[in-house]
């Protein structure tokens, strides 16, 4: 599907820009204007912000069907597996069901508060917000409490800050994606007619947003 819409967006043949997607190297989309967040350093700052608050032991929840969760994922693989300071994370699906016909092991398809025991996880970075409110409250429901028990970074930041408490978030830029892009296709608009003018790539990057869910580490989850 996504190849379909690659060749369909190339062949418009009026300006175009891209918001949060990058395209493939070589694809027919590459040479066209784009505007992404971050999302590497995203998760970066839900990282860092976990290990300097005492955080060893990490899960991390993305979706499986979309390009951010995908990025997400790299990130989250490459950072917590080269970081020195942690001893020990694992991916997963934020939502078990999403991956009954995905080619996913039974820890990467596993309930969070089930993976998070067995790996003696202390925080999750969970994408995105609506998802981490359930995961929240599927924590509580086994007795795990937000923070004390784990501290809790969910990855989008819409509704984030009405959960209970305040979820601590990483916020990507939206609204500066879409002014940019604006932006961008004014200015190609504005351009005279057979103008040879190189593609252009912006990368906007995420905050972070400190909320209740957060704490320093107390004792990990039992095994």
């Amino acid at each position: 599907d996504e190849e379909a819409d690659h060749e369909w967006l190339a062949g418009v043949g009026v300006p175009t820009v891209l918001m949060e997607r990058r395209p493939w190297r070589g694809s027919a989309l590459h040479g066209l204007d784009s505007v992404c967040s971050d999302h590497w350093y995203g998760a970066h700052l839900a990282v860092e912000h976990l290990v300097g608050l005492g955080h060893r032991r990490m899960v991390f929840a993305t979706r499986h069907d979309s390009p951010t969760a995908r990025s997400l994922r790299a990130a989250f693989t490459e950072i917590a597996g080269a970081h020195p300071l942690v001893e020990r994370w694992a991916w997963a699906l934020v939502a078990p069901e999403a991956g009954v016909d995905g080619p996913y092991s039974a820890d990467e398809s596993a309930e969070l508060p089930a993976l998070m025991r067995r790996t003696g996880a202390t925080a999750t970075v969970l994408h995105g917000d609506v998802d981490a409110l359930m995961v929240v409250q599927r924590l509580a429901a086994e007795g795990v409490r937000v923070p004390q028990d784990c501290s809790v970074v969910a990855y989008d930041d819409v509704v984030a800050g009405l959960a209970s408490p305040p979820l601590t978030a990483v916020s990507p830029p939206k609204a500066e994606v879409g002014h940019a892009a604006a932006e961008l296709l004014l200015q190609r608009l504005a351009e005279a007619p057979g103008s040879r003018q190189p593609g252009r790539r912006v990368e906007l990057l995420p905050r972070l947003m400190v909320r209740g869910s957060t704490d320093r580490v107390r004792e990990p989850l039992d095994e």
